[in-house]
């Protein structure tokens, strides 16, 4: 679970977590764990006694796992750690016989009825030498797996948080040195909370019943669709009570960084032409994008380099994971696009990128049935939302 994508807060969440994170470069987090452990767990996910409380992590992260833990009991939290390594996630999909890969994991209906808080640090140090050459038909043997977590997650109590953890091979993979990745994570942890929720509750309020949103890019994206009535999610790094209380799950998650506004759409209302200059799909580079979109379907999909990429990452999943699903817009001031020199960083939550997904969008009250898709990542992009512009050339406008 705590592999989107990375996991919940609830209640409230007090801004002094966030002003801690920050004081700490992630070479330091060894000195101080015990006191942010602290933070997190009495602030952030705000434990009460008598919680079911799951730590999820894995082994490169285990000191942090374990300081979480011990802070959750001293709060009367009832508490299970779970832990998991690259090893073992890989062993998964190259040793596993297929037939197993399809079992449907109905075992998890208890825990996750009964579980309260789940606080989740990323299970895999190096995702690409543990996924990279992993065929994609591989991963979609799992889509019952995938479908039943996407049936019963809203109908859970569950709350949580999921706190990025910068490694060494995601700053490789990003072409940054370890140190600028990691100060520029924390320092998004520890952004203005405050300050990100206004701003994203004022686009939410833009996009809330929007006839029609317009994306357009220098790459020459340039798209239409409506959002309609479906329902606009804020992550501003805070979880209102009436938050907490959701029917649907993805209001009571949170991450750590946050900052980002997103939404289903309307998936037959898109028509128009997606172009990015780059992105990565299955952790190589995917160029010169370029496709089409009617009726919310891609069409006349081509890329200069790694098509086939795309192609075995749709081939085994039906039309749905075609077709526009979900768009979301970054807040947070602290994580910037960095394409240059070699990097290759375009952080879904800094202010102002804006992604498109296509395919799965049940869990945020889309049609799309199914657990297949890909997005796409738009940079320097203009959004404009029933005729007032919300983002220009990559930046957030207005206050």
């Amino acid at each position: 679970m705590n592999e989107r994508s990375s996991e919940i807060r609830p209640w409230t969440l007090a801004l002094t977590v966030l002003a801690v994170l920050a004081l700490f470069p992630a070479s330091a987090l060894g000195q101080d764990e015990m006191r942010l452990a602290g933070q997190i767990v009495n602030t952030t996910a705000s434990v009460q006694p008598g919680d079911h409380v799951v730590i999820a992590g894995g082994k490169h992260n285990m000191s942090m796992v374990e300081a979480i833990a011990i802070e959750a009991q001293k709060a009367g939290g009832m508490v299970t750690m779970l832990v998991n390594s690259d090893r073992v996630l890989r062993s998964t999909w190259t040793e596993v016989p297929d037939e197993y890969l399809k079992q449907v994991p109905t075992y998890w209906k208890p825990w996750l009825d009964a579980v309260d808080v789940w606080i989740g640090l990323p299970g895999v140090e190096d995702a690409q030498a543990t996924f990279g050459d992993i065929p994609q038909q591989k991963f979609a043997l799992a889509a019952e797996s995938n479908q039943f977590f996407n049936d019963e997650l809203n109908s859970t109590p569950l709350r949580g948080v999921a706190i990025a953890y910068p490694t060494a091979a995601e700053a490789k993979q990003n072409g940054l040195d370890f140190d600028t990745y990691a100060a520029m994570q924390w320092a998004a942890v520890g952004a203005d909370y405050g300050a990100i929720s206004r701003r994203g509750n004022a686009i939410a309020e833009r996009l809330r019943g929007a006839d029609e949103v317009h994306i357009t890019s220098p790459a020459g994206t340039d798209l239409r669709f409506a959002i309609g009535g479906r329902k606009v999610f804020v992550d501003d790094g805070i979880v209102t009570p009436d938050e907490a209380d959701s029917k649907m799950f993805i209001e009571r998650w949170a991450t750590l960084p946050g900052g980002q506004v997103f939404t289903s759409v309307d998936e037959g209302s898109a028509e128009g032409t997606v172009a990015v200059a780059k992105t990565r799909c299955q952790y190589q580079p995917m160029t010169g994008i370029r496709f089409a979109i009617d009726d919310g379907y891609i069409e006349d999909f081509e890329a200069a380099a790694n098509a086939s990429c795309f192609e075995s990452a749709m081939e085994p999943f039906d039309k749905a994971a075609m077709r526009l699903g979900g768009v979301s817009i970054g807040l947070n001031p602290a994580l910037k696009v960095m394409e240059e020199n070699g990097a290759d960083y375009r952080p879904g939550d800094a202010a102002g990128m804006v992604w498109i997904q296509f395919g799965d969008n049940q869990l945020l009250g889309g049609k799309n049935e199914t657990t297949g898709g890909m997005s796409f990542p738009i940079v320097n992009a203009t959004v404009t939302v029933d005729g007032t512009v919300v983002v220009r050339d990559g930046a957030l406008v207005g206050g």
